[in-house]
């Protein structure tokens, strides 16, 4: 490997021509992908940088197991494509001297957009509707019998009004629909005016209320399983749960159990536990119910606009100088546990 550049372990689909002539000049890149568990041992201990994506196997290694971290000792800069923290093991990687950064809120309107989304395609039946269009019998049916819900003057309680929350409430009153939030700290009335939006001081009383339910939350130690049997029993039989944050956030067992007993109409899911779904998991044949891949950020221009924020904190980083968005370490490294740090619930 050339000793005159900082060696960066990356994961194969971001050797874009954009990423390749940013670090060319600085970086040796050893590119990685899906299939990849273990670095070879002639590179792993001469990686000074990794710059990933969540959920792949290596990066989950790299950035989670000790045994793992200490193959490789010279890292000084892990960056990671995207907002949530719950994947990272904060502690850990402070404790080994690793600086961190993520790519801050640049996905949140893609996200907000594809839950907005899913809520249009539950208002309407689509995911039915595309079954009865391939039959003329059961297209007629379906016209005669299925009836959707139409979006002005229904309610939407947004769960965690932070930036991507809040993108849903602008489409929503764009809709002309009454909504509801509940946060850890209440908007400004500024804030709240500008999309016609009322606080909620406690999550039953927003889901009991609700014809649609949006989740918005990070996950965290507070956030883990917000909505349980207990939750879903207190929404309407009609209304539909839309999960856009993580899928530990969602009792799935409970989920499941209230959408085969009819305790709710319906759920959208872009996240699950895990990831993906089994084949024969039985969220996959509900007819009112659609899960997609965890794919609310994947665009080509916010890929770019990742990779692009990716580079200049993986540049800084390496060279020693602040990163424009470095998480910091709100203890002593002397405190840290093992445990993923957690950040603050409900946005």
């Amino acid at each position: 490997m050339d000793s005159t550049k900082y060696n960066v372990l990356i994961e194969k689909r971001l050797l874009t021509t954009f990423a390749q002539n940013a670090l060319k000049e600085t970086c040796k890149l050893i590119p990685f992908d899906d299939n990849t568990q273990e670095i070879d041992h002639q590179y792993a201990e001469k990686i000074d940088g990794i710059l990933g994506v969540i959920g792949l196997p290596l990066v989950t290694k790299c950035i989670r197991e000790e045994s793992f971290l200490n193959k490789m000792p010279n890292v000084k800069v892990v960056i990671s494509l995207g907002a949530g923290t719950d994947h990272l093991n904060l502690p850990l990687l402070w404790k080994k001297g690793i600086r961190i950064a993520t790519t801050g809120k640049i996905n949140s309107g893609v996200t907000a957009e594809l839950g907005f989304m899913l809520l249009m395609a539950l208002a309407r039946n689509l995911k039915q509707a595309m079954v009865a269009a391939a039959s003329p019998e059961t297209c007629l049916t379906f016209r005669q019998h299925s009836f959707g819900v139409r979006l002005l003057g229904s309610t939407l309680g947004i769960i965690g009004l932070g930036s991507i929350g809040y993108i849903v409430a602008e489409r929503a009153a764009a809709f002309k629909m009454n909504i509801l939030y509940h946060n850890r700290t209440r908007r400004n009335e500024e804030d709240e005016n500008k999309v016609q939006a009322k606080y909620c001081e406690t999550i039953e009383k927003l889901l009991s209320q609700s014809d649609f339910v949006m989740l918005c939350v990070p996950l965290t130690d507070h956030t883990k399983y917000l909505i349980g049997a207990k939750e879903l029993k207190l929404m309407k039989p009609s209304a539909v749960l839309i999960n856009i944050s993580r899928g530990d956030v969602v009792d799935q067992d409970a989920l499941v159990k209230a959408l085969q007993e009819g305790t709710i109409g319906g759920a959208a899911l872009d996240v699950t536990t895990p990831e993906p779904l089994p084949a024969d998991h039985p969220l996959l044949h509900m007819p009112n119910v659609i899960v997609t891949p965890h794919y609310a950020g994947a665009t080509k221009e916010v890929l770019q606009e990742l990779l692009s924020t990716g580079v200049t904190n993986l540049l800084a980083g390496l060279k020693g100088n602040p990163m424009p968005n470095e998480l910091e370490c709100p203890h002593s490294l002397a405190t840290c546990s093992s445990q993923p740090m957690q950040s603050n619930p409900l946005g």
